[in-house]
């Protein structure tokens, strides 16, 4: 991972949302190529509940933790080509579920997207935001997240209301996510986005170290978390 997409933090985390404790530290890179953006199908368009920047059943088993920013190439490539299959087979089956703990330390863009992302989340389309956002990605700090691209991307969300969301963005419930989303990635020592961590729901979550960004990548963790 290049060092520009590191994030320096420190100490160790304690626990999430809805029923996360205990995250440890975790620093995952990727070595996968990239690939078009169009491969698959958007993970929030199979039939999964949303509720707030969780995904999934609210009574499955696991939880996948992730910390992520939305101007980062390889958070981007995660969403586009390995969470599908994430969610095709293990949050769709209601087994897992996943947080969405959204980071901005990449610039003024990535605060934008991440504004827009949690105030369509208080209105449980937080991951169709995210996902749209990542497929219209661009450069680093290039002044992609505009106006228009949030309008652009709102439009095509159902049931999404544009104007309460542009409202919400400087609200106090969007910064104090993004507050608590960094409390809890400097308790962690998160060290580089995307990062993860997985286990039993209202448990202790393990930091998954991860060689690739591929759903392969991250199967042995939720499976072991699964049958434990």
């Amino acid at each position: 991972m290049k060092r520009r997409h590191r994030l320096i933090l420190v100490a160790a985390v304690v626990a999430a949302v809805a029923a996360a404790a205990g995250l440890i530290a975790l620093s995952a890179t990727s070595a996968d190529t990239a690939k078009r953006k169009d491969e698959a199908v958007p993970a929030a368009s199979l039939p999964v509940a949303q509720h707030g920047i969780i995904l999934g059943s609210s009574s499955a088993r696991v939880t996948l933790v992730e910390f992520a920013d939305l101007q980062c190439p390889y958070c981007g490539e995660f969403s586009r080509l390995a969470l599908p299959e994430i969610v095709r087979d293990y949050v769709a089956t209601g087994r897992v579920r996943i947080v969405f703990q959204g980071l901005a330390f990449l610039g003024r863009d990535s605060r934008t997207a991440l504004r827009a992302v949690l105030a369509a989340g208080l209105q449980n389309h937080a991951w169709d935001m995210l996902e749209g956002l990542y497929r219209a990605q661009g450069a680093e700090n290039g002044g992609w997240v505009t106006r228009r691209t949030l309008r652009d991307v709102g439009a095509g969300i159902d049931g999404l209301n544009t104007a309460r969301m542009y409202r919400d963005m400087n609200g106090r419930a969007v910064a104090r996510q993004m507050r608590d989303a960094m409390a809890m990635a400097t308790q962690a020592r998160v060290n580089g986005t995307p990062s993860f961590f997985v286990g039993p729901s209202g448990g202790m979550l393990q930091a998954v170290r991860l060689s690739s960004i591929g759903a392969a990548a991250l199967r042995p963790s939720l499976d072991a978390a699964l049958s434990g």
